[in-house]
């Protein structure tokens, strides 16, 4: 279990470091036709090479909570009074900066407890979408897991093969020539619990083919970006996209890369288990950190981003892992921490 732990470990830390890399580089592409082409690729290439971290950290919790048995009460209980009484209190914090600091300054009591009530139920920060993703896959957890534990491999899977093929049909060049067979029973990001279970049991015969399925799979999201983008003369998404065929591939190789690698140096392992540790705090204040930086002038701006999108990356990390932990010295400070 020890050992499984530090894997674990590993994919939960790269992962919460390359969500921060992909939202300190995200802003480079929508100025496509602003910037030069070179400034504009490299931006690509950091943003492409970390689209695997959110498929990761949906693979992460299938890994985790789908090879455990639960009293429904008990999993509802503790999954989700670890999620929302942080999830509350961080959108508390964007929407008193975003709205009452740096945005309109008019409102009345009424209309700031709509917009308050409003922003909590459908995101107070653009991030924030992934957690409460991540609550909606958590109600079904309980029943997937039932599902798995009576499963076989070859069962689960023929549920992955048919998820795959949900990606496949929606591809727009693809749909015309299918068959109209309705499979948004096996779509969405449900697939990915499933295949971080099956992967977290999977034992690697060629330690060559994730490496293989990663390159191949961000060579194709940071080529096909370019291409589309070139073609439209302005920034196309459609190769970044969290369900698509090229984002899978990569994070399978990801995840088997991570799951399989031999860390020795013990120096480095503390720093991995601090990061993953703080990993849920990180991703909730990161975006409010990365923000406050840009106003003192520490974005992809202030150098080449070559070397300013790893700095800034580096301190944002070093900033919320700091924020994290201070907070949870405060009394209580661990329920709304993350």
């Amino acid at each position: 279990m020890k050992k499984k732990s530090l894997w674990l470990d590993n994919i939960r830390a790269i992962s919460t470091i390359a969500v921060v890399i992909l939202h300190v580089s995200s802003p480079i592409l929508y100025k496509y036709g602003e910037i030069s082409e070179g400034i504009w690729n490299i931006g690509n290439f950091y943003d492409g090479m970390v689209r695997f971290c959110v498929p990761v950290f949906f693979m992460l919790s299938g890994a985790l909570l789908l090879s455990k048995d639960y009293q429904l009460s008990y999993f509802i209980k503790k999954r989700f009074w670890r999620i929302i009484p942080p999830l509350i209190f961080w959108s508390v914090i964007y929407l008193i900066y975003d709205k009452f600091l740096v945005g309109e300054k008019s409102y009345t009591i009424i209309s700031s407890i709509k917009m308050i009530i409003r922003n909590l139920f459908y995101g107070a920060k653009f991030h924030l979408w992934f957690v409460y993703t991540l609550l909606g896959l958590y109600l079904f957890i309980p029943i997937l897991r039932k599902w798995i534990k009576h499963s076989n491999n070859k069962e689960i899977l023929y549920f992955l093969i048919i998820w795959f093929f949900t990606i496949i049909y929606s591809l727009p060049y693809l749909k015309t020539y299918l068959p109209n067979i309705p499979l948004t029973n096996f779509s969405g990001y449900i697939g990915y619990l499933v295949l971080g279970y099956y992967l977290s049991n999977f034992t690697l015969r060629n330690k060559y083919i994730p490496i293989i399925y990663a390159i191949v799979g961000m060579g194709i999201t940071i080529y096909g970006t370019y291409y589309l983008t070139n073609q439209k003369n302005e920034f196309s998404g459609y190769f970044y996209g969290y369900l698509t065929p090229n984002v899978l591939l990569s994070s399978i190789g990801i995840f088997l890369i991570l799951k399989n690698l031999k860390i020795k140096s013990n120096k480095i392992k503390r720093v991995i288990l601090f990061i993953s540790n703080e990993s849920f705090g990180i991703y909730l204040v990161h975006v409010l950190t990365l923000t406050l930086l840009s106003k003192v002038g520490i974005n992809w701006q202030f150098t080449n981003p070559i070397m300013s999108i790893p700095i800034t990356t580096l301190i944002c990390i070093l900033i919320s892992t700091l924020i994290i932990y201070l907070i949870r010295k405060i009394k209580y400070g661990n329920y709304i921490s993350g």
